[in-house]
């Protein structure tokens, strides 16, 4: 990108003054030539100017003995000629030639012996003239108001000369950088004609015609273009798979009409990237489907419109399980089938998503509660079609009505699937009044539990456990109770499933442990001995600071840890951090009991890895007996298991004589349930056997 008008104007100037320079020269050579005075001095004057004449031809080779020369000859003409004018010609030539150097002040210096070899000619001259009387004083003024000019004018063309050579230097410097710029830059009149472009918008627009020419969108010359031009804003272009975004901008101009500047950026990658972003926005990355901020932004859409917009939000029913026992890969691959299997089930025009964990949803504008139900119904049916194991969700269901937001929405559809889900999952709940009362009344049962955890509204009552061989009670397991105001005493399995979901499972069990702590010590110091029981969820095992809290309890109330044993459901298996946290305070000496076991998804392989002290026999199993031969044969394997395995069986649920006295013949260490005693507050706690019939064994 290069200007060559200052260049082509310095090599004009140059041209003329050396034209002029070499006239004068020639002229006063053949002054010289003619002059009526002596040969010798005539022809010394000649070589030396024919010297000058020669050194201009190499003006590189400039020296200062040159610039004697000229001073010599200028001397020499002023006292030899008899009139100035030739000698005064070239002397403009020498000066305005050193003038033209431009480069340093000292090309102008050296024209000083020239000028100072004329006024020292001139001056002998007028010197004798006067003293001849042959010319007044007032007669020099003439000869030296021309010197004068030319010395203020060579001083200014040698200041312009400098001038221009530095703006052209800055030029070619601006050139420079703007050749190596990876922008497209032209410079186009308001003809359309491109004046000046770099190498970057040569290898963006190419060249017709030697010239580099932007066409718009509508196939014009985008500086033309009524649509596109006037700096009105950028364009975009596609050229040959780039992405151009053109600017443009008029630069005003004194001496002709204003230009346009265009510019030319490949914002192709930064397209790429973008659309990458607005992918990653728009959609989840496990599953494919749309995200919750973009699934959001269509719902308020949706809801503009003022049509019925149909809402249903998912909820898989075993999620929790399939990653607790198989791990989170198997977990992410189960969420990428619930997006295979229901991709079939969504029509056109309706948007599904995955709004976090193993919660879906489904947007279908334009429907009402029977198209939104229907819709349920196929998702439901297609999560059943798949090639393995079928697939549970629960889903609720909502329908907008004028001034609905998408809160409101999101509120009700959730509000409708939580009820599925406590009404047994794999089914559609459309919102209604009811339910909306209904989760009412949860939001307000979490409220006032919130209270009654911090408020000392939990209570813990403690029931026996007897050994069965002797009939006497060796320990109690504490169970808590919620004191609700209005209502009394509130049995566990009504609020346990509200403190897991809410998280107060970890305070309220801290409190239930510390109060079981302090009463077992207790015990103790009145010389009972006594074991307590205390319940840890999976959820309390795993959070940070158990261990540690939990054997400061033991230190500050006094509590000997073999005391004190831990009950824990299967569940602890799935959840690697838990059972870190419960052998770790098993080696403290505390023992463990496992709950419930056979109820959920025992494994052999846990109960031979991970030790346990007691297995604690179901109620359900219990309750049973004397139903069918099976159930017997069933607790006779788990007793005998347990013994095999180095623990002590505990029958829970208790009830009748005939139950304590099958149990004490098959082996069973301990039982508790009703026909020992119910959970009761430890003031006035007996810890006598209670059970009519439950005599001991004699061995």
């Amino acid at each position: 990108m290069a200007d060559p008008s200052s260049g082509r104007v310095l090599r004009n100037v140059r041209v003329l003054t050396n034209v002029f320079a070499w006239l004068g020269g020639i002229g006063l050579a053949t002054q010289l030539l003619f002059a009526d005075t002596a040969f010798a001095a005539k022809a010394v004057l000649v070589v030396l100017l024919l010297v000058v004449l020669v050194s201009w031809r190499w003006p590189d080779r400039d020296r200062w003995v040159i610039a004697v020369v000229e001073a010599a000859v200028l001397a020499g003409s002023a006292l030899v000629l008899p009139a100035p004018q030739p000698a005064v010609a070239f002397l403009f030539g020498v000066v305005t030639r050193r003038a033209l150097g431009g480069g340093s002040s000292r090309a102008l210096v050296k024209a000083v012996p020239a000028l100072a070899g004329y006024l020292a000619g001139q001056g002998v001259l007028a010197v004798a003239a006067v003293r001849a009387g042959s010319v007044a004083f007032d007669g020099l003024v003439p000869r030296l108001l021309p010197l004068l000019g030319l010395v203020i004018g060579s001083a200014a063309l040698h200041a312009t000369v400098r001038a221009v050579r530095h703006e052209r230097d800055a030029r070619q410097a601006v050139h420079a950088v703007i050749d190596a710029s990876p922008v497209g830059m032209l410079l186009v009149d308001d003809a359309g004609t491109t004046l000046l472009s770099n190498a970057r918008a040569h290898s963006m627009f190419g060249r017709q015609n030697g010239l580099c020419q932007v066409l718009c969108i509508h196939g014009n010359n985008v500086v033309l273009c009524e649509k596109c031009g006037g700096g009105t804003g950028p364009v975009e272009l596609n050229t040959d798979g780039a992405v151009l975004e053109v600017h443009t901008a008029k630069v005003p101009q004194e001496s002709r009409p204003e230009l346009t500047l265009v510019v030319a950026v490949d914002v192709s990658e930064r397209r790429r990237q973008e659309d990458a972003l607005r992918v990653r926005a728009e959609q989840d990355d496990l599953t494919g489907l749309a995200s919750r901020p973009h699934f959001l932004h269509l719902l308020e859409e949706a809801l503009g419109t003022g049509e019925p917009v149909g809402l249903l939000v998912i909820d898989l029913d075993q999620f929790k399980e399939v990653n607790d026992s198989d791990g989170h890969h198997a977990g992410d691959e189960y969420l990428r089938e619930f997006a295979r299997r229901t991709a079939p089930a969504i029509p056109p025009g309706a948007t599904a998503a995955r709004l976090g964990g193993d919660e879906f949803a489904v947007l279908a504008p334009r429907s009402g509660a029977d198209g939104s139900a229907r819709l349920a119904g196929r998702v439901l049916r297609a999560l059943t079609t798949g090639p393995e194991r079928e697939m549970r969700a629960s889903i609720g269901v909502a329908v907008s009505t004028p001034g609905t937001t998408a809160a409101e929405l999101l509120r009700d559809a959730d509000a409708a699937m939580y009820i599925a889900k406590q009404e047994g999952g794999a089914r559609a709940k459309l919102f209604h009044d009811e339910i909306g009362a209904r989760v009412q009344a949860r939001q307000r049962d979490k409220a006032d539990l919130r209270a009654a955890v911090h408020g000392g509204q939990m209570v813990v009552h403690y029931q026996p456990i007897v050994e069965l061989a002797t009939s006497r009670v060796t320990g109690a397991e504490a169970l808590v109770r919620w004191r609700r105001p209005g209502r009394g005493l509130v049995r566990p399995d009504e609020f346990i499933g509200l403190a897991e979901e809410t998280g107060l499972i970890v305070p309220l069990g801290a409190q239930v442990l510390e109060a079981a702590c302090a009463q077992g010590a207790r015990w103790s110091s009145e010389g009972r001995a006594l074991g307590v029981t205390v319940n840890v969820s999976t959820r309390q095992l795993s959070s940070a600071g158990f261990e540690t809290s939990l054997l400061h309890a033991l230190r500050v109330t006094g509590m000997p840890p073999e005391n004190l044993t831990l009950e824990v459901t299967e569940s602890v298996w799935a959840d690697d951090a838990a059972m870190q946290g419960l052998m770790a305070v098993r080696d403290s000496g505390i023992r463990v009991a496992l709950d419930d076991f056979g109820t959920g998804y025992s494994s052999l392989s846990y109960l031979q890895r991970y030790p346990f002290d007691f297995v604690k026999i179901d109620k359900s199993f219990v309750a049973a007996l004397g139903e069918t031969g099976r159930t017997a044969g069933v607790l006779r394997c788990v007793i005998d298991l347990a013994d095999v395995l180095g623990a002590r069986a505990i029958a829970e649920g208790v009830e009748t004589p005939e139950q304590a006295e099958w149990l004490r013949r098959e082996g069973c260490a301990y039982a508790q349930g009703y026909l020992f005693g119910r959970p009761r507050h430890p003031d006035g706690w007996d810890d006598q056997p209670a059970a009519r019939g439950a005599r001991p064994v004699r061995s």
